[in-house]
């Protein structure tokens, strides 16, 4: 396949082979060097090909005694993406003077999404997808939580599927309330290539954008929106230059009229590889989420209930294709070196950022590096043998911001359990010099999340029998925890610890300190 013009290879561009009602028998899509392979059957009269930037072509295909050989064929690049075609008013829609514009743009930007279906069947990749969630503070652009994880079928063949088809979409809308959530869809380009979604949205061209350089923008909204249902208007972009799809911007409309400051909507970016492969590598939809704020004194908390904005998503890690090709994703990447307090290497330390799947173990050296991290916010965590069976890691002071095609490097002192804990006692004053036994419990309610506000005492027993229950009392906060190392524990002796959650009934516990460091994990059964 060749432009015209130039005489250069045309990759992305799709072939399709037809029978004489039309019907399409098969299709593929042509490579970075322009070449494509098809095998018609006997009942191929026809090829079509259509191409982004592209004046869509019909060729009678040579006799089946003569299919054998290669069959090349050019293509004609059009003068400009608004170039006028006839339409068909919808009544729906109206009258308006970028009709045959917008209908020639959609057109276009069709053949572009048609590559995306094709592509991803007739020469499918082995992806790695990322997920993401990002709940922001209020309606600003602030991150308050961010989590990533790795797709969890660790290799997919399609970068991004949407949930619904069109015809559910446009009969349904684009949410659907589960338990006392809401759940917001997004299209794919299947869904904006049915004849459902073209039948349903009107179409007209964009006002130019500032930031979108060499690019054109066909909006689409729907054309009757039912109050009681959820729908989307948005935005298609394509680069004139380039002749590609860029990315496609919309925002929820029908949701309820509070939500409207936090910008609820979504994107879907799509990026054609060298090898004329057009793949979706970055996706979010944006919603609204209840959030809960705590302040106060420790013990006494304020609990107020606000709104924020939340984005989930997903973006595009790897591709790998039969034959070698492989495509990486510019992300982030963090290097580390671990040492002890004492200034030695920490070797084969496990290190995690919080609230992802990245972690590993540090090398002979203490080093470690952690790559294909997506843009956004990370704290460092230390995971101790000991402190895991608590289902818990040693926060570190090292936090920060993963940018694209970028390193950050850090150094990360790891203290030892008896090292963290006596921290946290100097921390809360309970320590003092010369203190050699230290407790610390966690506490789970009966969904197995940390209890918070749950008061817990200690009683020790004496040389006459009798058990002594000590002045110092502990108030669990949001991470469960509590802990003691005030003088009154002696090595080899036993402790009861009676709990007084919240909710839920009092448990009582005994444990024996056996070594330095006792860990006492417990549950407060019946506790919501």
């Amino acid at each position: 396949m060749r432009d015209s013009a130039t005489q250069q290879p045309v990759a992305g561009a799709v072939v399709m082979l037809l029978d004489a009602a039309g019907a399409v028998l098969g299709r593929n899509i042509t490579d970075s060097s322009g070449l494509y392979r098809l095998t018609p059957p006997a009942a191929a009269i026809a090829a079509r090909v259509v191409r982004i930037g592209f004046q869509p072509r019909d060729v009678r295909l040579p006799p089946p005694a003569d299919r054998a050989a290669s069959f090349d064929f050019t293509i004609v690049p059009v003068q400009t993406m608004l170039s006028a075609v006839s339409v068909k008013e919808k009544s729906k829609c109206g009258h308006k003077r970028d009709d045959a514009a917008a209908a020639g743009l959609w057109g276009q930007a069709r053949a572009g999404l048609l590559a995306t279906v094709v592509a991803r069947d007739a020469n499918p990749a082995s992806l790695v997808r990322l997920s993401f969630q990002r709940t922001f503070q209020g309606n600003t652009e602030r991150i308050a939580r961010f989590s990533v994880d790795r797709d969890s079928a660790d290799r997919v063949d399609n970068s991004f599927g949407a949930a619904r088809s069109a015809h559910e979409f446009t009969s349904s809308g684009f949410a659907t309330d589960s338990a006392d959530s809401q759940i917001l869809f997004g299209p794919d380009a299947d869904v904006l290539l049915s004849d459902a979604f073209a039948a349903a949205y009107c179409f007209h061209l964009a006002e130019p954008s500032r930031v979108r350089a060499n690019q054109v923008g066909l909006s689409f909204s729907p054309a009757q929106h039912p109050r009681d249902r959820i729908d989307i208007d948005g935005t298609l972009w394509v680069d004139t230059v380039r002749r590609v799809l860029v990315d496609i911007e919309f925002h929820y409309l029908g949701m309820e009229k509070n939500t409207d400051e936090f910008v609820p909507g979504g994107l879907v970016s799509f990026l054609q590889m060298a090898n004329g492969i057009v793949l979706v590598d970055r996706w979010y939809l944006r919603g609204v989420t209840t959030q809960k704020n705590v302040s106060g004194l420790a013990g006494h908390p304020v609990i107020r209930y606000g709104m924020a904005a939340v984005e989930i998503g997903g973006e595009l890690a790897r591709a790998e294709w039969r034959g070698g090709t492989v495509w990486h994703s510019p992300l982030g990447t963090i290097r580390l070196h671990a040492m002890k307090t004492s200034g030695d290497p920490a070797v084969g330390v496990s290190i995690v950022l919080a609230d992802t799947h990245y972690r590993g173990r540090t090398n002979a050296n203490g080093d470690l590096t952690l790559d294909e991290l997506l843009p956004g916010p990370y704290s460092l965590q230390i995971v101790d043998p000991q402190l895991a069976t608590l289902g818990l890691s040693m926060p570190s002071t090292v936090s920060f911001v993963a940018s694209r095609d970028s390193i950050f490097r850090a150094i990360v002192t790891v203290p030892t359990a008896e090292e963290f804990v006596t921290k946290r006692c100097v921390d809360a004053r309970q320590w003092i010099a010369g203190d050699s036994v230290l407790l610390l419990g966690r506490i789970l309610d009966g969904a197995g999340n940390p209890a918070s506000e749950a008061k817990v005492t200690f009683s020790v027993e004496s040389t006459t029998g009798q058990w002594t229950e000590l002045r110092n009392s502990w108030t669990t906060e949001a991470d469960g925890l509590f802990q003691s190392c005030v003088p009154g524990f002696d090595l080899g002796g036993t402790v009861r610890i009676r709990v007084r959650p919240l909710n839920g009934d009092e448990i009582n516990a005994s444990a024996v300190l056996k070594t330095k460091l006792t860990l006492i994990p417990l549950s407060v059964p019946g506790a919501p």
